[in-house]
């Protein structure tokens, strides 16, 4: 019984409730830039575009059969649909790169297709030794740069989880003080935060959370309502007094500010 009782007591293990996580495997502050997502989903797209040509390489004897408008019609078909996948990507870099702002807001329409393209990119990572949460990372500094200013009215949700150490949730809340039109949420779970977001409706999202929460939350919401990702900081493992780049969360809510 004392044996039970001495177990319950002791601090849990962290990170349990994360698949694949392990204790020191990651280092407590994860720093994957743009390049990584952005230069393995180029490896997949172009292994899509191969795998297409293969099929029509093999397939379009068939179309031959029944005459060469058809022929015609699939090869125009299976080219158009390598080419719009090529540009897109063209365009993606060159938002993610640019300092021109339109390129971004017509990007971020696209974003879903990055959602599509992520489990098999993160198949990639993996096989390369790149981790999942390495790899969320990557894929969320490409999904902040295609966020929408969004002037106009409607509050700014400023979610944080409920892991954060007491001394960086007064000051993130010191910081959210000085904008009037910044409501400020501690959500302890997604479900929570997304009933939230239901109710106030908000015109953008400033949402701090680990690499799997963040993704998960773009993608129910994103590009809906504009969103920017701070992952957390995690120097004693998943869920228990983590920390964030507290200058990245003021220049989020900057973003969201602009004078219009």
């Amino acid at each position: 019984m004392s044996s039970t009782a001495d177990k319950r007591s002791r601090d849990r293990v962290l990170g349990d409730e994360w698949l694949d996580w392990h204790g020191s495997d990651e280092p407590s502050e994860i720093r994957e830039g743009k390049r990584t997502f952005l230069v393995l989903s180029l490896v997949v797209l172009v292994g899509f575009v191969l795998l297409a040509a293969l099929f029509w390489y093999l397939v379009l004897p068939r179309f031959e059969q029944f005459g060469r408008p058809f022929a015609a019609a699939f090869t125009a078909a299976v080219a158009a649909g390598a080419v719009f996948f090529l540009v897109w990507y063209a365009l993606l870099a060159a938002a993610v790169h640019s300092r021109r702002f339109y390129l971004a807001v017509c990007m971020s329409r696209g974003r879903r297709l990055l959602f599509i393209l992520f489990p098999v990119v993160a198949r990639l990572a993996s096989s390369l030794g790149i981790s999942r949460d390495r790899i969320g990372h990557s894929f969320i500094a490409v999904s902040n740069r295609l966020a929408e200013a969004s002037p106009g009215r409607g509050a700014v949700l400023a979610l944080l989880p409920r892991c954060l150490s007491a001394e960086i949730k007064r000051e993130l809340r010191d910081l959210c003080s000085a904008y009037p039109d910044v409501t400020l949420h501690t959500a302890p779970g997604g479900a929570e935060a997304r009933a939230y977001i239901r109710d106030l409706r908000p015109r953008a999202i400033v949402a701090v959370a680990c690499e799997r929460d963040l993704m998960s939350g773009i993608h129910d919401v994103a590009p809906r309502i504009p969103v920017i990702g701070i992952p957390n900081i995690r120097p004693f493992g998943p869920c228990k007094e983590t920390a964030i780049d507290v200058e990245a969360f003021r220049e989020a809510l900057e973003f969201f500010n602009k004078p219009s």
